[in-house]
Order: structure tokens, then C-alpha cells, then sequence
């Protein structure tokens, strides 16, 4: 098969799916989100939330399960350290070093 067919038949198949199976479920304080307020969670979180029941603290970012204990912050996956650059792993040579 083709990809041009491959691609046409896989939204077809998406298309055809009823809505509800293509929505979203997430629940934060007792409270569905509607897909603005999923946005806004996705991009604060630098993940996408994936489907279930939260508890969010507005004012500290602290979330959990829903009736569970706290899990982090909010944000907590934004904060990575960046990678070490090339002269701090020791990777970087001045030019014609290789040749000596």
C-alpha cells in the first residue's frame, strides 16, 4: 500500500471514530476541562496531561490524584537542566589539535 493511501485511510478511520473517543478527559478541583483550559494546563505542565482526576493548590502548583497525596508542582518538567556543552564534556578541540 502506498503512504498517500495509508495516510487518506488512517483519517478516514480518525474521522469515523465517534467524538467522545477523540476528547479529552481531565477533571482538576472537580472540574472538567474544556480544550482552552486543557491548552493552557499543557503548555504550563511543558507536557500533555494525560486523561484522568487532579487536585491542583492555585496558589503553590502543587497536584496530585484526585483523593491521593501531592506528586510535584506544576511546571516541574520545564525546569531541566540544559545539556552540558561540548567544552564542558571535553568534547571540543582547537584547531589543528587532531593533527598533533
Amino acid at each position: 500500500m502506498r503512504w498517500p493511501a495509508v495516510l487518506i485511510l488512517a483519517g478516514f478511520l480518525a474521522a469515523s471514530l465517534p467524538a467522545a473517543a477523540q476528547q479529552r478527559y481531565v477533571v482538576v478541583n472537580g472540574q472538567r476541562l474544556d480544550t482552552a483550559a486543557m491548552a493552557r494546563l499543557d503548555r504550563a505542565s511543558c507536557l500533555r496531561v494525560p486523561d484522568g482526576r487532579y487536585w491542583i493548590d492555585m496558589r503553590s502548583g502543587v497536584w496530585g490524584y484526585e483523593g491521593g497525596a501531592p506528586q510535584g508542582r506544576v511546571g516541574d518538567n520545564c525546569r531541566r537542566q540544559r545539556p552540558k556543552s561540548l567544552s564542558e564534556r571535553g568534547l571540543l578541540y582547537s584547531p589543528g589539535e587532531l593533527l598533533r
